[in-house]
């Protein structure tokens, strides 16, 4: 909340003593943990409809009488700040967030984000409905990148996130649809981040369909991965036994990962094998196993089965 007034008070009390009911309506009542701007800027509110109506309008008119005029980016609030908290409401809302986080003050010490929800500006050119795909995507696409925020491709400083947004493409354009397209994004959550628990919560938001695919296309759900090889032919042994949205997804991350292999052959030569857990053979084993079960089972795709065949062929090369 960078406030209109330069040099307000980041704690400004209101000159009228707050009415009794009214401490007694915001102790009382139940505040909810809001998810918008969850990372940088912590808040929680109340909607009019499920409090009572009387004294959340008796609330929000004291609010508006005894605050301070104030924006929030371009949007113009009325803000109070009352105890531990400032308050502000917003059509039938009323949020709430403590004062050490409110806007001014995050904005003052630099710790806001400039970017931070940027689709959240009321001046987003927001594209008519129906989409495409639905906001579900938009927010798997926010999750991946953040969880992956550390993690690149190996040996390569390439940001991970390339390799899961390329997976997720390559299944769109083999017909994917949503839970099929989020579960790729999503491939390696399981696999590789370190809080199984945490890590499968958060695939599971996305619905049991995504996470039923993440969990088929994961060859590791614990701290420590077993040995290479145990852990290749478990996924080999299985996979053939799995329905055509769990291959489409193994298919569409084996062929991002094959293809950038042969790129890093062609650029670096023979030491890119050394990047990996198992030696050259028995990599080009593996993708052997893996192309023969989606040349087999994988149908209506053959043009995605071939493209692998291909990459692993110019990797055996």
């Amino acid at each position: 909340m960078s406030s209109t007034k330069p040099g307000s008070p980041a704690n400004t009390e209101p000159t009228r003593p707050l009415p009794e009911a009214i401490a007694r309506f915001i102790d009382q009542t139940p505040w909810t943990f809001a998810k918008t701007y969850a990372r940088h800027w912590p808040h929680e509110y109340i909607v009019r409809e499920k409090v009572d109506v009387a004294q959340f309008d008796e609330f929000a008119t004291f609010i508006d009488q005894n605050g301070y005029e104030s924006r929030f980016y371009q949007a113009k609030q009325v803000y109070l700040d009352l105890g531990a908290h400032t308050y502000w409401h917003m059509d039938n809302i009323i949020n709430r967030c403590p004062v050490t986080d409110t806007y001014h003050r995050l904005e003052k010490e630099g710790r806001l984000p400039v970017t931070e929800n940027i689709t959240k500006h009321p001046k987003f050119p927001w594209p008519e409905m129906p989409w495409l795909l639905s906001g579900r995507f938009v927010d798997a696409l926010e999750a991946a990148a953040v969880m992956f925020a550390a993690k690149d491709r190996k040996g390569t400083g390439i940001p991970y996130i390339a390799h899961l947004i390329s997976a997720c493409a390559i299944a769109l354009q083999n017909g994917a649809d949503e839970d099929q397209a989020i579960a790729a994004l999503l491939h390696d959550t399981i696999e590789d981040i370190p809080d199984k628990a945490r890590a499968r919560a958060t695939v599971g938001l996305f619905g049991a369909e995504v996470l039923r695919i993440v969990e088929a296309c994961s060859d590791s759900d614990t701290p420590v991965k077993g040995p290479w090889e145990e852990r290749k032919a478990r996924y080999i042994e299985r996979l053939p036994h799995e329905d055509q949205s769990v291959l489409l997804v193994s298919a569409s991350d084996k062929l991002d990962n094959a293809r950038a292999i042969v790129t890093d052959l062609k650029k670096d030569g023979a030491k890119v094998w050394d990047r990996f857990n198992a030696p050259r053979d028995r990599q080009l084993w593996y993708y052997g196993e893996l192309l023969k079960i989606y040349k087999e089972r994988l149908k209506g795709r053959e043009m995605l089965v071939d493209e692998l065949a291909q990459a692993v062929a110019e990797m055996s090369r």
